[in-house]
């Protein structure tokens, strides 16, 4: 069975136990994500790292407790970096927390190169295994764009300019302590999954959720066909008008940054697609990258890039700095209950606790590797640049972004509310 199946306990939210952080059986194949994968052995080894320093004792978490803001719109809940071992009550108000990030002084100046080895491409294929919802698409759906020799999106040529990576949601797994969600959802009938990549999290809540119906929607079909049955995926582009026949209970979106023009209209789309009572739920990564102790200066390339990348979102239109405005934006729209966990993510080993270097591991394994893939489509596209400029550019700053003498991070905030 390719999907073991997992026990769910009444009043479930999301948590499960899982002993240990290991890829799927399509993550140690390297299966195809958007045309820039993660070796074989990287994940391999990054995963065996992993469950070697971090161990999940148990499935519940606690959150620091201060004062907590005000939003237009109602009330806002922040809540504290979660801490593994206790209890989150989703009905305790928490204030902002501030997450201290201690520089480790006793890190040489590493290169994680030799050890992350060189960035693997893949062409997208045709797939027997694709539900027959997706095999039926138009070729000119299924069709990949090739650019600058790199694999984006088929359909709706140029959007989604962040191209995801297999590692991406072992990330995000890892930072969240294996829960799939923090917004309170109870047996769910219906959920949506915004942008489901290659459908890891579809499939994942699809089967600790057996009585849902999970529906992926992406505008790539490079899901697998080895699905639980209750687990369906769509080709469409959300930031258009929904057309779907039923509303949801549970609309849940990860790592969605440069996906959308209009976010406040897919907040009010997300509102009205969902049954009373239902919740929205982001999960995602905050441009720009940030640094408090000026050790990654304006004009150094990694610098440079940081400007550069929020310029060229801007001119896009595709924004990077959306996922802080979340709370705002779902307040606006009707949302109430409305709570934001934050997180951060070293973008290498710097930091000196454990938990924070584990995640600044992976953060530079995902985003160093890939830093050319997404800054050739958006600099290409709309900065005027030519690609032999990127590649050496993008090298230089690569190199810094590896440097643990450069502390930078990026938030990360899980933001949900629910529709009255």
């Amino acid at each position: 069975m390719l999907f073991p199946a997992s026990s769910n306990q009444s009043g479930d939210t999301g948590r499960r136990r899982r002993s240990n952080i290991t890829p799927k059986p399509f993550l140690t194949l390297s299966f195809l994500a958007y045309g820039e994968v993660l070796p074989w052995l990287l994940v391999e080894w990054l995963s065996a790292l992993t469950t070697s320093r971090l161990s999940v004792q148990d499935d519940s978490l606690q959150y620091s407790q201060r004062s907590s803001p005000q939003s237009q719109g109602g009330k806002i809940m922040e809540v504290g970096e979660p801490i593994p071992d206790a209890r989150h009550n989703v009905d305790t108000v928490l204030p902002p927390a501030h997450i201290d990030l201690e520089p480790d002084e006793d890190i040489a100046d590493a290169d994680m190169q030799s050890i992350l080895g060189s960035d693997v491409d893949s062409a997208l294929g045709e797939s027997e295994a694709w539900p027959s919802s997706t095999a039926s698409l138009r070729s000119s759906i299924v069709r990949a764009l090739e650019e600058n020799g790199r694999i984006y999106h088929g359909y709706k040529d140029g959007k989604k300019n962040l191209i995801d990576k297999v590692g991406q949601y072992q990330l995000c797994q890892l930072t969240f302590e294996n829960r799939l969600n923090f917004a309170p959802v109870h047996h769910p009938h219906r959920v949506l999954d915004v942008g489901c990549g290659i459908g890891m999290w579809a499939i994942d809540f699809g089967e600790e959720h057996p009585e849902s119906e999970v529906i992926g929607v992406d505008l790539s079909p490079v899901q697998p066909g080895f699905t639980p049955p209750n687990v369906h995926y769509e080709i469409d582009d959300l930031e258009e008008e929904w057309s779907f026949s039923r509303k949801f209970d549970y609309v849940h979106s990860m790592m969605m940054t440069g996906a959308f023009r209009d976010w406040p209209n897919f907040h009010r789309q997300a509102f009205e697609n969902l049954n009373p009572g239902g919740w929205l739920e982001i999960q995602d990564i905050d441009f720009p990258m940030r640094c408090d102790d000026g050790t990654i200066p304006p004009e150094c390339d990694l610098g440079r890039w940081n400007d550069l990348m929020m310029e060229a979102g801007r001119r896009s239109g595709f924004l990077l700095d959306t996922c802080g405005r979340a709370a705002d934006m779902m307040a606006r729209v009707g949302f109430v209950d409305i709570v934001r966990i934050p997180f951060k993510w070293p973008i290498n080993q710097w930091p000196r606790d454990v938990r924070h270097k584990t995640l600044g591991l992976w953060t530079e394994a995902n985003f160093s590797v890939g830093l050319e893939s997404m800054t050739l489509a958006l600099f290409t596209r709309f900065m005027g640049w030519r690609k032999e400029e990127v590649w050496e550019f993008s090298a230089r700053a690569s190199a810094e972004w590896r440097d643990v003498r450069r502390h930078g991070y990026f938030d990360v905030y899980v933001t949900y509310g629910r529709k009255p």
